[in-house]
């Protein structure tokens, strides 16, 4: 162990604040006469999304509106890109799906964000997501990728025949091949990541301001990638320059493995 460089102990510096209370994070961010939203999402894996009804939530107390992706495209705003696309081994792009913050038509996953209510408290706007009656049809769907790219398996997007967005590998395949050929001995088995769910002390969470005077607008958030979430806000659904928007991570939480 090196005394400074690579491989040396770093002393830890933001420890006291956190062990006595003094960190700040998503919740503890001060915003007067805030709204605040609740989301209506989808129990279903895959159906289509026949009717929704939001009157009912609509007439709620306190409630300040019902958006759904309606809104969204009547304002321009456009869907959520992939962060990170790669080449397939073909030299093909990945498939990109659309991805918009509300569901179009169809739902995709349980889960999935089908509309958005926004209400003076966070009771209120809980209370009124309850009372949003969606009519869904349910589609096939699979949970496993090996039967999701069986031949009878559900098509779940049109752009993505087999249900395969990218067919990637890196490292010298021919030399592979030939260490295969040279072993002494080859095992074969299949691998089967288990599925995690991540768990940071923070949940998701999001504070947006709007700044009429200046038009610039303000997210506070507990991302690991600010300055990739300004662009894909900028460049991708807003579509606006960057100096209109400025997104701010306080303390985060914890990733462990969480999407930024």
């Amino acid at each position: 162990m090196t005394e400074t460089g690579i491989g040396s102990s770093v002393p830890r510096v933001e420890d006291e604040r956190f062990l006595t209370g003094a960190g700040c994070y998503s919740d503890d961010v001060a915003a007067p006469a805030a709204a605040w939203a609740a989301l209506v999402r989808s129990p279903h894996a895959h159906a289509d999304i026949v009717a929704l009804d939001s009157a009912d939530a609509e007439a709620n107390p306190g409630v300040l509106g019902v958006f759904t992706v309606d809104d969204l495209d009547a304002d321009d705003l456009g869907d959520i890109p992939c962060k990170y696309p790669v080449e397939g081994k073909d030299g093909s792009a990945t498939v990109v799906p659309p991805h918009p913050a509300l569901a179009r038509t169809r739902v995709y996953y349980v889960g999935e964000p089908v509309a958005l209510v926004v209400a003076e408290t966070l009771d209120q706007a809980r209370d009124a997501a309850e009372l949003v009656v969606v009519d869904y049809r349910a589609l096939p769907s699979v949970n496993d990728i090996a039967r999701a790219t069986a031949l009878d398996a559900p098509q779940i997007w049109p752009v993505a025949p087999g249900n395969v967005v990218v067919d990637w590998e890196t490292g010298d395949a021919q030399a592979v091949a030939r260490a295969f050929d040279q072993a002494a001995h080859v095992t074969t088995l299949t691998l089967v990541n288990n599925r995690l769910a991540v768990n940071p002390i923070e949940p998701r969470a999001a504070l947006g301001e709007f700044d009429a005077q200046s038009g610039r607008l303000t997210l506070t958030t507990p991302s690991q990638g600010a300055h990739d979430m300004r662009s894909q806000l900028t460049e991708h659904i807003f579509k606006l320059p960057e100096d209109r928007i400025r997104v701010i991570t306080p303390d985060v939480g914890g990733g462990f493995g969480a999407h930024a």
